[in-house]
């Protein structure tokens, strides 16, 4: 099997299909994703990663029907939250995806399933509400590409082997039919494709390329 490559940025990706990212809030949900992310990856011990995720979860959650504190990304999610466009509770559910590769006794399958539906398929459908989308296959789309981010930094080999397989087998479910809205969010899910399938680099040429050709066809 080939070696896992990198991910195009999101926003990239969203340039290469002519769609905004900056100033739409999508943006602002990809960076609630690294900030998840960088809380398990910079975490020595599952227990204070699992205390600072609960933290999130909670704050979240409290976005429903609370002022936010002041900390610049949860301030920046009220705005969306507020105007009833994506649900804190709904965003909450990230964290628990995060949480699960903490769980090192449970590194199989079932785990890197619920990581990629519970990180993934939940980032794109809130993303993809704030534009106005709505296409069945997001969702998807959303844990494809969460397998493969993982499979391109995940140290241990044996869980980046999985999810690479995982990212793989999700293509036809994700790309059988042909898309019509949320192309942006398909597109990501091509570039995650191509990157589990170590087909090109991130952000390069051959990558736009075939963004570009989704763009116009929808698969």
């Amino acid at each position: 099997m080939s070696g896992s490559q990198s991910l195009s940025s999101p926003s990239r990706v969203f340039a290469w299909c002519g769609a905004r990212f900056v100033g739409t809030g999508v943006d602002t949900l990809f960076a609630l994703d690294r900030q998840l992310g960088n809380i398990v990856r910079t975490t020595e011990q599952p227990i204070v990663g699992q205390m600072r995720l609960t933290w999130w979860y909670e704050a979240l959650e409290k976005l429903d029907h609370a002022p936010p504190p002041a900390q610049p990304l949860l301030q920046a999610l009220a705005g969306h939250i507020g105007k009833g466009r994506v649900a804190g509770r709904d965003l909450a559910m990230m964290t628990e995806g995060w949480e699960a590769l903490l769980d090192h006794e449970r590194a199989n399958a079932d785990m890197l399933t619920q990581f990629a539906h519970l990180r993934g398929a939940t980032l794109f459908r809130a993303a993809a509400a704030l534009l106005g989308e709505d296409d069945p296959q997001v969702a998807q789309a959303g844990a494809l590409w969460a397998f493969a981010d993982l499979a391109a930094n995940v140290s241990q080999d044996a869980i980046r082997q999985q999810a690479i397989t995982a990212a793989l087998d999700l293509a036809d479910p994700v790309f059988r039919a042909r898309w019509h809205g949320a192309r942006p969010f398909g597109a990501l899910a091509v570039d995650a494709y191509m990157a589990a399938a170590g087909r090109g680099v991130a952000d390069g040429p051959r990558r736009a390329a075939r963004v570009v050709q989704f763009r116009m066809i929808g698969r």
